[in-house]
């Protein structure tokens, strides 16, 4: 285990930085105005504070269900981000020993569908860093639980709970467990990419307009389908798309929504340097191109400069001409 204890170190040094963090900026973190540096910490903390906890409890199941058979337990070891308990398995069934090694992952259950259920269901809900915090406990604790660990388990020497209950010799056990486990899974699956649960997560999580919570955690440019697009997005859309269609290397491009209005980003590199163009829709059928200063990294440095603007929608045409003309601007640096 010398390698858990390294690991475990590591664990314990990058967990007491976060949550002296948190402590630190304790008042601004669970305020009511949730900022982005705020979804960082608490992110942080449901991984370095939430999940050691579930640990714990996770071997206590295991540990419960040893006496419950009037075992006693030998050892016990706790590394953070995982932990064990040993036992003789002298006079217990197989189906005891697999009860056993499911203990702990039904705890994990247990807390993943708790703390869902205060999320969906509390009157009224609660602040937004406080659901952010137990979102991201789910599905950082479930995914450990049920698929982390049960690769780890089968690919290497560790002979832990899940070879225990996919070999438990009890088929009928074994076959419960395994359609326990799928059906997590799928339930799982569902839960954070439905597009209604998606949004239900942002409202619960002041995701500010225009912006999605990351699978694991944080904030990004929400993507935006064609069905969903108003008609001067869609007439926005098919201008970049053109103009990249015959540009000398490849450009992404992403619709983003803002207070007022939206925006087709659009991003290429020529000779390793990143350049970033916006078209923009605004209120009262004004639109716009401006140049987004950005660093390699992708960040914004500075404010927009304005290449181009109508105070009426341009036509596909000349909204194509533009871009490219704009694109040419930007490319050589003028």
């Amino acid at each position: 285990m010398g390698g858990f204890s390294i690991l475990s170190l590591i664990y314990v040094v990058l967990g007491v930085r976060v949550v002296w963090q948190i402590v630190q900026n304790w008042s601004a973190v669970w305020d009511r105005n949730f900022t982005q540096q705020d979804r960082m910490l608490v992110n942080q903390a449901s991984f370095f504070f939430l999940i050691p906890l579930s640990v714990i409890l996770h071997e206590l199941g295991h540990a419960v269900m040893v006496w419950s058979f009037g075992k006693e337990v030998l050892d016990y070891g706790f590394y953070g981000f995982a932990g064990y308990v040993s036992y003789s398995p002298y006079g217990l069934s197989d189906v005891q020993q697999t009860l056993i090694a499911a203990a702990g992952t039904a705890v994990n259950l247990i807390l993943c569908l708790l703390a869902l259920a205060v999320v969906l269901l509390w009157k009224p809900p609660l602040r937004a860093a406080i659901n952010e915090l137990l979102i991201g406990f789910i599905f950082i604790s479930g995914a450990n639980a049920f698929i982390v660990y049960p690769l780890l388990d089968m690919v290497s020497n560790m002979n832990g709970d899940w070879r225990q209950m996919y070999d438990s010799g009890v088929p009928w056990l074994t076959a419960i467990i395994v359609a326990i486990q799928i059906a997590v899974l799928v339930g799982g699956y569902w839960l954070f990419t439905n597009e209604g649960m998606k949004a239900r997560f942002a409202k619960l999580t002041d995701v500010p307009p225009g912006f999605e919570r990351g699978i694991f955690g944080g904030i990004q440019p929400a993507k935006i389908k064609t069905m969903n697009m108003d008609p001067n997005e869609i007439h926005m859309r098919d201008a970049v798309n053109r103009v990249s269609a015959g540009w000398h290397t490849r450009v992404e491009s992403q619709i983003q929504r803002f207070t007022g209005g939206s925006a087709m980003l659009m991003q290429w590199t020529t000779n390793r340097d990143l350049h970033v163009m916006a078209l923009r829709s605004l209120p009262n059928d004004v639109f716009d191109i401006v140049e987004i200063p950005t660093n390699q990294q992708g960040a914004q440095e500075g404010r927009p400069r304005t290449l181009q603007r109508w105070n009426r929608k341009p036509g596909i045409e000349e909204l194509t001409m533009a871009l490219r003309v704009a694109m040419e601007r930007v490319d050589t640096g003028n």
